[in-house]
């Protein structure tokens, strides 16, 4: 009761400042004309724009607290995203224009092989300054077959998603957010699986009390195929900008999620965060705020040998106070990051230096930044499945800190139709997950390699230290082709474990783009993923683990815009054929594709 009642007083005392302190910012009049210049921007600029000033386009909601990987693996069997899109700078015009024509709606749909078929409708109520409104709704199913340890097996899928996004723009640059979000998704287990339904295992829960030794069999430690992922976000956030460099800017955002699956598992988790900066000129002091709060409820009695179901109560509170210096060509942030952690699995107070220095060596060709600081990753049930949709259902993951962070990088231009960013960090963290093959003792075997795996994962955690190195290069050849080249290099170090279980060793993409004409364009990418280690128990070598073969994934796509309002679009996947698996036992479709149409109106 003490806790409770500390983090509400806690959360008021955030709310009531950032209202206090808050001033209104004079607004400049934009001076008539435009600039025609092209536009390289190699230095950060921390400040937020106000929505009242961004391109109207369909928002979207921020993941809460989960890191978001370069490259996008889809769940299920579906095969990679393409590479990563080159979006081309486009001359800024401040001129008062002619208003063009806008479409408020939008459809399109689309059909593939693996008996695919999607749609989505989006709604944007656009030109209007007080407020913007945006609908969307979506499906996509397959309903494919995947061939697993020689015998095809079903892999259909089925995504329904649906959202609501809006804002209304205050006088003084204040502006009001809501935003919810509604995803149903719903899968197989079809991995391979080393259970036989006739012979007896030996389940190893704390606890548990067996009828009689050896009457636990495979067909008792099988999951129900059929698995789903149900969810619905809400969020309220309000927050103002500060164009003079004086003032208080505030940005406050309430949300609550839930979150259930087929098993009868229900999360639900209510999240707070209020960011502050005092400016006062080049000098401020910048103060992050934030509560994450998740509730699990369980079932009771249902496969007892094969789940054991725990509730869970996770609360996660953080403050960040820092003193921000801000020049012409350089920065300086000097903070540190506290955070106290009430978990039934473990408490844990986390303490981590957050320092950092950014330097314009040249304007438009050089910048470089470095710093130490460090992350809480928080591991909920949502994210953890959402991670990986193939854990068990009865999963709950520790938070990893990652306590240190070494970083250092280089951003530039070689010449206006080029650029390049390089980054280089280090980490050290604790209690980081690894996603390994659940498995059960053969019974009346005493042998570490008696064992078998079924088609689920569980975690195992270690200590140590990570090398990240990563780049990006662009180029502009002309008007019509562009590309962009990005990797990333992890070299692991653990305390304990042999491997870094189904992590990568390096990730790469590749994409280019092309337009033949106003109408007519094409784009081609690639995606590699290193090779990874898997731990499977049984292996016929004595081994405990194997190697995952990398991924060799290529995409062609082509898109034709008849008119204002008409467009046709085709995209090619996995074109080699190539047999990968994301996760162990779980082998990725084949070569795929989809053709499609959108309307605009």
């Amino acid at each position: 009761m003490r806790t409770f009642r500390f983090l509400m007083i806690f959360l008021a005392g955030s709310v009531f400042a950032g209202v206090l302190h808050a001033q209104e910012a004079q607004v400049e009049e934009i001076p008539q004309g435009s600039i025609n210049q092209d536009v390289r921007v190699v230095r950060e600029y921390n400040p937020t724009v106000s929505d009242a000033f961004k391109i109207n386009e369909m928002p979207e909601q921020d993941d809460a607290g989960v890191p978001v990987p370069d490259f996008s693996y889809q769940l299920s069997g579906r095969a990679l995203v393409g590479a990563p899109e080159v979006v081309p700078l486009i001359p800024a015009k401040m001129a008062r224009e002619p208003r063009a024509e806008l479409m408020n709606s939008f459809a399109e749909g689309w059909l593939g092989n693996y008996n695919l078929v999607g749609g989505r409708l989006l709604y944007n109520i656009v030109q209007n300054e007080s407020y913007a409104l945006a609908l969307r709704a979506g499906h996509e199913s397959s309903l494919g077959d995947i061939e697993v340890d020689d015998s095809d097996e079903d892999a259909d899928y089925h995504h329904t998603t649906a959202g609501l996004y809006m804002r209304h723009f205050f006088k003084r640059n204040k502006t009001l957010r809501l935003d919810m979000d509604f995803s149903n998704f719903a899968y197989r287990y079809y991995g391979s699986s080393k259970l036989d339904a006739t012979t007896p295992y030996v389940p190893t829960y704390p606890g548990l009390v067996l009828p009689a030794p050896g009457t636990v069999y495979g067909a008792e430690l099988l999951p129900d195929p059929k698995q789903h992922q149900t969810a619905f976000d809400l969020s309220l956030g309000f927050g103002n900008q500060i164009l003079d460099g004086k003032g208080t800017r505030y940005d406050l955002m309430m949300g609550y999620g839930t979150f259930g699956n087929a098993t009868g598992v229900k999360e639900n988790a209510f999240n707070y965060r209020g960011d502050f900066d005092f400016v006062m000129g080049e000098v401020g002091v910048r103060l992050e705020t934030a509560m994450q709060h998740a509730s699990t409820n369980v079932p009771s009695g249902d496969l007892p040998y094969l789940y054991d179901f725990a509730k869970r109560q996770q609360t996660l509170v953080q403050v960040n106070p820092a003193f921000v210096k801000r020049g012409k060509k350089a920065g300086l942030k000097m903070g540190l990051r506290l955070a106290a952690e009430f978990d039934e699995l473990e408490d844990n107070v986390y303490v981590s230096p957050d320092v950092s220095a950014d330097l314009l060596v040249a304007e438009g060709v050089l910048f470089i930044e470095g710093g130490i600081t460090g992350e809480i990753m928080p591991s909920t049930y949502r994210g953890i499945m959402e991670e990986n949709p193939y854990v068990s259902p009865d999963l709950d993951v520790k938070t990893a800190f990652h306590g240190v962070r070494f970083f250092a990088g280089v951003t530039g231009n070689f010449t206006q139709e080029t650029s390049f960013t390089a980054r280089v960090a280090y980490n050290v963290f604790h209690d980081e997950h690894f996603f390994v093959n659940r498995s059960f003792q053969l019974f009346g075997e005493t042998s570490g390699y008696d064992r078998v795996h079924n088609n689920m994962f569980e975690v195992l955690y270690d200590d140590g230290r990570m090398l990240e190195v990563s780049g990006e290069f662009k180029l502009r050849f002309s008007q019509q082709m562009d590309m962009l080249l990005k990797g990333t290099y992890y070299g692991w170090d653990l305390d304990s474990l042999e491997h870094a279980y189904h992590k990568p060793d390096m990730k790469v993409g590749f994409r280019m783009n092309y337009r033949y004409d106003e109408a007519l364009s094409f784009f081609a990418g690639i995606n590699l993923l290193g090779s990874r280690m898997a731990k499977v128990p049984g292996l016929e070598n004595g081994e405990d683990a194997l190697a995952l073969k990398a991924v060799y994934d290529f995409n062609l796509g082509a898109q034709y815009q008849l008119n204002s309002r008409w467009n046709f679009f085709g995209e090619l996947n996995n074109v080699i054929a190539s047999r990968y698996n994301r996760w162990y036992g779980y082998p990725s479709f084949g070569i795929n594709g989809r053709v499609g149409v959108g309307y605009s109106f």
